[in-house]
């Protein structure tokens, strides 16, 4: 479909004044994270401490304080938004601050469960847009109404039932207010234009949440009204499965254009910039098979993709199902739109990925309904209480450790072995303390329970997530450094196991950061091979890391009774954050300076091109690591269009025929971004990838600017 000129005229009209606009908020100027605003929370303890209703446990306490932050939320819609609801983030008075600190002395008393929900998870949308909120509210109702009371395991299923009813109905609540707000603006607006606009969202609400969504438009803004007031990130899922036949009915009933559609969802993408914390993956996921295994390439597909560019947005962004029977057109339009430097979609290898889910023993339409729910963790859409990147683990760190206890004389086999011991003991400690937190959840719950709502089998088996009521409930540590650590057991290989220096020797080389010892360092960087390069030294060195770090995890169980943790190795940018508490590595890593980005080289050392850089990436099965593997490609501009985009096509095919997880790009030059950390105002929307999301470039620390810049570029 093509956009004509008049309308992506006014389509980028409309999305930069509401980037504008969202961009002078708190949340993005101060980094406010995804949280609770102040007023939202001033609510919520509001309502905890006095019970006026009389909450019989703290579970329940705590779902009448959630559904009383609904009922006390001020509708706020900004000019030119075609779909709202949005946090109230007008600051406190000084009496309702002096009552908020007050407040927040007292819940300290309050059981502590981190003040978060699971998050990081897709809620089932496709039953919200076909049943709304009152369809889940009868559900909830019945469920209770059959409780035999005289059973006492039932008495936490009606606290669960009643928790959720709450919450719904001030959800409800909730959107009449903005109903009735949107129509008074409607009513006083001047412009015949903006009023229209009005009038259609307040018909709009008159529907949504409430009943089921008739049209597309309805269909987003019903998603977006039950996403934008829970705690925590909670995906979209699979857009063009289940908006789809909305959609389609629209356009056979001559109510919506694409361009129009294209206008919504770019719209739709936007509002994320306005309450969630800058810089964080927060996706909608296209393409792939759906439950029943047909492949899924539709108009809203193609309508997603092109609102990329539109929204040209850090935070609303959208990731890509490819499997071997993605058409070529597809895989074009994906190339192209990451050609033009808004790192998106980043791909997912949709075979791998499903083979994966069925070999941890995830049903077979569950397997193909996933997405990903963080940078590059995938879980199954509307059936998951997982628990991803629980914790970082800094392998460099355990790497040096192991190091620091080698007796003299040690062989690389025995080094390794109590490394991969030292390693699974740190995996079982901290999977220990998350278990003790699980358990503790358990008992008072933390979850919001309309985010219950919509995860199989909550509703169905009257539990909370925090109790196990999730279908799936895996644990997904995560591991930083793989590339640093690759390198680094190449280096010791030549360098102490080959007897030229004693391991005591290079810790001390290490403890003074490469001080007087420059001409080893360069020779670590330039002589050594690193991996990166489709060498065969590091490429096996990499299988045995990944096959260890799996190991590690075997037998390691959740609280919620998984019997194995599902282990990932992207980074976020913790890579950085990690890297600046570790000393100097073998590798040639200076003290502070980050670790290697996910699974990717070490920064600047892939030398042979991006396709010896995919051969290394993918010389290790990444079948078991749903826990996230980031492959993070640095191209120089201009690189990824014209007569690379063939090449471009060939290379996601061996991607996908190697067995790659995850695909993700960069195509920026090195000048670029050098001109930005200059004149950060001139490219405020400049857009890269870091690891495993996207952000605004200017937006991220000097360190990670410079980490960034120090990946190589590649040219074809």
């Amino acid at each position: 479909m093509t956009i004509r000129k008049e309308a992506e005229a006014a389509i980028i009209a409309r999305t930069d004044k509401l980037r504008d606009t969202y961009h002078q908020t708190d949340v993005f100027k101060k980094w406010l994270g995804y949280h609770r605003v102040r007023r939202q929370m001033l609510n919520y303890m509001r309502s905890y401490v006095k019970n006026e209703r009389g909450a019989y446990t703290s579970r329940l306490r705590r779902a009448y304080a959630e559904a009383d932050i609904l009922y006390n939320m001020a509708p706020v819609v900004n000019d030119g938004e075609l779909i709202v609801g949005l946090p109230d983030h007008s600051p406190l008075t000084p009496e309702e601050t002096a009552e908020y600190q007050e407040l927040e002395k007292i819940m300290k008393a309050a059981p502590d469960t981190g003040r978060l929900t699971s998050g990081h998870m897709a809620l089932d949308f496709e039953k919200l847009v076909k049943v709304g909120v009152s369809g889940l509210l009868k559900e909830v109702q019945e469920r209770r109404a059959a409780l035999d009371l005289n059973v006492p395991e039932n008495l936490t299923k009606e606290e669960f039932y009643d928790g959720c009813e709450e919450e719904l109905k001030g959800l409800l609540d909730l959107a009449h207010r903005y109903q009735a707000h949107v129509a008074e603006l409607a009513a006083k607006e001047e412009n015949a234009e903006r009023k229209a606009e009005l009038e259609q969202i307040a018909e709009n609400l008159k529907v949504v949440p409430e009943f089921p969504a008739q049209t597309f438009y309805q269909g987003l803004q019903t998603i977006h009204f039950y996403i934008f007031s829970l705690w925590e990130l909670y995906y979209f899922g699979r857009v063009d499965r289940y908006l789809y036949p909305l959609y389609k009915a629209d356009l056979e009933a001559g109510r919506i254009t694409y361009e129009k559609a294209v206008e919504l969802y770019a719209c739709f993408m936007l509002l994320p910039e306005a309450y969630i914390l800058p810089n964080v993956a927060f996706d909608a996921m296209l393409g792939g098979r759906d439950r029943e295994g047909n492949l899924v390439e539709n108009d809203v597909t193609y309508i997603c993709l092109d609102a990329i560019r539109f929204a040209h947005s850090a935070n609303g962004k959208v990731t890509l199902a490819v499997c071997k029977d993605t058409s070529e057109k597809l895989l074009r339009r994906a190339i192209q739109t990451n050609a033009a430097g808004l790192t998106q979609p980043a791909l997912f290898n949709d075979d791998l990925i499903i083979e994966s889910f069925l070999s941890y023993g995830v049903a077979i339409e569950d397997a193909r309904d996933y997405c990903n729910t963080g940078c590059a963790e995938v879980t199954p859409c509307g059936a998951s209480g997982c628990y991803v990147v629980a914790p970082y683990h800094n392998l460099m760190q355990y790497f040096l450790e192991t190091m620091q206890t080698s007796p003299e004389g040690e062989t690389e086999e025995s080094f390794l072995q109590r490394y991969e011991a030292h390693v699974r003991k740190n995996i079982f400690e901290h999977n220990l303390r998350l278990n003790r937190r699980m358990l503790e959840r358990s008992r008072v719950g933390c979850d919001t329970m309309r985010a219950c709502c919509l995860v199989h089998d909550c509703l169905e088996s009257g539990r909370s997530i925090d109790e196990g009521g999730a279908k799936y409930n895996f644990t997904e540590p995560n591991f930083l450094a793989f590339g640093s650590v690759i390198d680094s057991i190449r280096v010791l290989r030549e360098l102490v196991f080959s007897g030229e220096y004693t391991m005591k020797e290079l810790l001390d080389i290490l403890a003074n950061d490469y001080k007087d010892n420059e001409a080893l360092r360069q020779r670590i960087i330039n002589r050594i091979p690193h991996f990166g390069n489709n060498e065969e030294s590091t490429d096996k060195i990499a299988s045995e890391l990944s096959r260890m770090l799996v190991r590690c995890c075997e037998g390691i169980t959740n609280y919620r009774g998984e019997k194995s943790l599902i282990p990932g190795v992207f980074s976020y940018v913790v890579h950085s954050k990690f890297g600046a508490q570790t000393g100097a590595s073998p590798d040639g890593r200076h003290a502070g300076y980050p670790l290697s980005s996910g699974s990717s080289p070490v920064q600047g050392r892939e030398m042979n091109g991006p396709t010896a850089a995919l051969l290394s990436n993918t010389a290790w099965s990444h079948k078991e690591y749903l826990g996230g593997v980031a492959i993070n490609v640095k191209f120089s501009e201009g690189q990824m269009s014209g007569e690379n985009e063939d090449r471009m096509v060939d290379y996601i095919r061996v991607f996908l025929e190697r067995g790659g997880y995850q695909l993700q790009f960069n195509c920026v030059d090195t000048k670029t971004l050098l001109a930005a950390q200059e004149d950060p105002e001139k490219y405020s929307d400049l857009l890269v990838r870091v690891g495993g999301f996207s952000a605004y470039f200017c937006k991220l620390p000097r360190y990670m600017q410079q980490e960034i810049i120090d990946r190589n570029a590649h040219n074809f």
